[in-house]
């Protein structure tokens, strides 16, 4: 009797806590850029090298730099943003994570792919990789 008991009362908790625990809403797209673009743009963001997926891309991440009071990023062509990737960087930093558009299996330039994640030891080794093979990356956080 007092395992059915607790069984119900442990049901009945559930329950609860499944409807007062509101699911969490789905991710807005941040961007209104096709992702899976392929058409790389090159800037200077502080003086460091950055890749773009696309133009579109490095648009709205400029005008989001100015909205933060931020400066905005420099357009340049890949010759002269490749001169300003670090040789190096400092042994100190926050870990972080990226994710690099994979394009997708036909290899058809728009058409969506997946992302691949993959982990730096700090931003700046993030933005030398990304600059220095031509893999421009969609977003990152901290680990």
């Amino acid at each position: 009797m007092v395992k059915i008991i607790l069984v119900i009362a442990t049901l009945v908790g559930v329950a609860q806590g499944t409807l007062i625990i509101k699911p969490p809403k789905p991710v807005e797209p941040t961007t209104k850029c096709q992702i899976y673009w392929r058409e790389y743009a090159w800037a200077l963001e502080d003086c460091v090298c950055r890749i773009f997926q696309n133009a579109c891309l490095l648009n709205d991440e400029s005008n989001q730099r100015e909205k933060a009071g931020k400066t905005p990023l420099i357009p340049v062509s890949e010759n002269v943003c490749k001169k300003f990737i670090p040789s190096k960087c400092k042994l100190l930093g926050w870990p972080v994570v990226a994710k690099f558009p994979v394009p997708s299996p036909c290899g058809c330039n728009g058409k969506p792919g997946s992302l691949e994640a993959k982990k730096f030891r700090s931003l700046c080794e993030l933005l030398k990789y990304s600059a220095e093979c031509s893999r421009p990356f969609i977003s990152y956080s901290k680990c």
